[in-house]
């Protein structure tokens, strides 16, 4: 089943398109490695004829206009918008691959249930090694106190329970295999 918002369900041509559409959402601790994943699926996607695109939550939080906050409610609203925006894009049969924390398992399964195809990968890295990794300095600032509500450090991270894909860094060399055979099953 897939989702089109606004529209009645796609029939024809677009049955097809939204029958090869797919939302691939990457979740794990910041700086778990969600993003570079998400590239280096893409690359292989497009590579072998897929149409996919990457949608990095931060780089949406940035585009939405208002934005969405940091605290609970606007967490809440911000995921909503990214799942339904996942979910439209992949009735237009892509491959929409998602890399965004939510934190909450409660996000990830609302996407899931706006989506046709969902396929849930956690990238598992060790706390340790994103506070090491720290690109954007949030685990730094976390630690200075400037930052309450990082997933991991003053906000809770609930990891999946039963990911279909659990990877461990972004790195994993099995990983993309594995995030594909998900894809194809």
């Amino acid at each position: 089943m897939s989702v089109v918002v606004g529209a009645e369900a796609p029939r024809g041509p677009a049955a097809e398109r939204a029958a090869t559409g797919a939302v691939v959402w990457l979740t794990g601790l910041p700086s778990s490695g969600k993003t570079t994943l998400a590239w280096r699926v893409h690359a292989a996607l497009c590579a072998s004829g897929r149409a996919a695109c990457v949608l990095d939550g931060d780089e949406v939080r940035r585009a939405l206009v208002p934005a969405h906050g940091h605290d609970p409610a606007g967490r809440a609203a911000f995921y909503r918008s990214l799942g339904g925006l996942a979910a439209l894009l992949a009735s237009q049969g892509l491959v929409v691959l998602v890399s965004a924390t939510a934190s909450r398992r409660a996000f990830r399964d609302d996407a899931r249930r706006l989506c046709g195809r969902f396929v849930e990968v956690h990238v598992a890295t060790p706390l340790e090694t994103c506070r090491a990794r720290d690109p954007k300095g949030l685990y730094a600032r976390a630690l200075r106190g400037e930052l309450s509500a990082l997933p991991g450090m003053g906000e809770t991270y609930e990891a999946p329970e039963r990911p279909e894909v659990r990877v461990e860094g972004g790195q994993d060399p099995e990983a993309i295999r594995r995030i594909l055979a998900a894809l194809a099953a």
